[in-house]
């Protein structure tokens, strides 16, 4: 073992929880499902999202906690850079909301086996989205631009247990802290201007992972909806008094090794957006919403050992629309309309235990355009995403 190695063996999760403060006070927002990513951690990110049934380094726990009992002892590091180009039209006029070149947004892991069935990590990554136009659009004389940030920032401490030499669950307690603002967009008093409320709360996950035989995999895992305290600042412009809750969502997946050094996973997940008063209701109801609908992800990627040190991925993920025709006024604020993702990763192996892996997403621009009460208001966003992951193992 190496001197590096030798130094990361002796960390403690107590240590790891203390990096974990480190990457909490860093922003973090982005959307391309939602609110949420396409997938979470680099080498996950790098196969369209597939994770479920597929765990590779300490960021497991966010896609299924079961996965932590198979990563080993490791720590993992990353940053992904977000470009976003969101755009909205209103009455013929376009907006281009490129107030925000790029959004950093951190992730960390620590994965720790205990003996040979039981394993402690956590994994700690984000949620979010920032859109902020070039001029005022909704609000009176004097407001300024126009404009939208949330960051959901998640905690995920977990404990993965082995059932066998081939099956294992896992659980992990969800701690999220967010923060929210809305420039140049009056509520329902006429008041804007509210500047940024936060709040927090708490959820679960639980899951499953089990190879069922020499190349198959199965996985599954289901995630609470995690409850978030109210955000009082903006009780007169969210629904159900300033509610803005991390909504339940689920999924399975499954992960096939044809031949050697080549694997293939593909997940399916739902995530109720629509449960949530502020994201799901309509235009037109007595405390209006997003309009945002419950959403079907499918996702596909593919993984090969073209060397002993070098892993190349790619993959794609397809996202049913959440933004509802009749309700695009709102989502001028958060126009999560896109749909596709294409994605290409890498990992290298380095001395000392080290890994280095990187990242590419195109996440292909959609138009939406407004219908009925939201006529002639039409909303649009693409991406680009580039991001890289340092690991350590011993």
């Amino acid at each position: 073992m190496t001197r590096r190695a030798t130094r990361f063996s002796r960390c403690t999760l107590p240590a790891a929880l203390a990096a974990a403060g480190l990457v909490a006070g860093m922003p973090a927002a982005h959307a391309t499902n939602g609110t949420m990513p396409h997938g979470y951690g680099i080498k996950a990110q790098g196969m369209g999202g597939a994770s479920i049934a597929l765990p590779q380094d300490a960021l497991a726990a966010a896609n299924n906690p079961a996965g932590m009992a198979f990563v080993g002892n490791r720590l993992d590091l990353g940053l992904a850079v977000v470009m976003p180009k969101p755009a909205s039209t209103f009455g013929g006029t376009d907006y281009d909301g490129d107030g925000v070149k790029a959004i950093p947004i951190p992730e960390f892991g620590y994965n720790r086996v205990i003996d040979s069935r039981q394993s402690l990590g956590v994994s700690v990554y984000g949620n979010g989205v920032t859109t902020k136009y070039d001029r005022n659009i909704l609000g009176g004389p004097g407001s300024g631009k126009d404009g939208a940030k949330l960051m959901q920032l998640i905690v995920s401490p977990t404990y993965a247990l082995r059932l066998s030499e081939t099956q294992a669950v896992g659980i992990s307690l969800d701690l999220a802290y967010q923060r929210f603002r809305v420039d140049g967009v009056p509520d329902s008093a006429g008041v804007e201007g509210q500047g940024t409320e936060s709040s927090m709360g708490a959820g679960f996950k639980i899951g499953w992972t089990g190879q069922v035989s020499d190349k198959v995999t199965l996985g599954a895992m289901y995630s609470l909806r995690t409850k978030m305290g109210k955000l009082d600042a903006y009780s007169k412009l969210l629904a159900h008094s300033g509610e803005f809750d991390v909504p339940e969502r689920y999924g399975v997946g499954i992960a096939v090794r044809p031949v050697e050094g080549v694997v293939i996973a593909a997940d399916l997940m739902r995530v109720n957006w629509g449960d949530i008063n502020s994201l799901g209701n309509a235009l037109t109801d007595a405390q209006p919403g997003f309009g945002w609908h419950n959403q079907t992800i499918s996702r596909i990627g593919a993984a090969w050992q073209a060397t002993p040190a070098l892993t190349l991925r790619t993959g794609y993920s397809h996202g049913t629309q959440i933004v509802g025709s009749k309700d695009t006024t709102l989502d001028y604020l958060a126009p999560v309309t896109p749909q596709n993702h294409f994605t290409l990763g890498s990992t290298l192996a380095m001395a000392g235990n080290t890994e280095l892996s990187m990242v590419y997403a195109r996440v292909f621009g959609k138009e939406v355009q407004g219908s009925g009460p939201s006529n002639g208001v039409d909303v649009r966003m693409s991406q680009h995403w580039i991001g890289a992951a340092m690991a350590w193992k011993w």
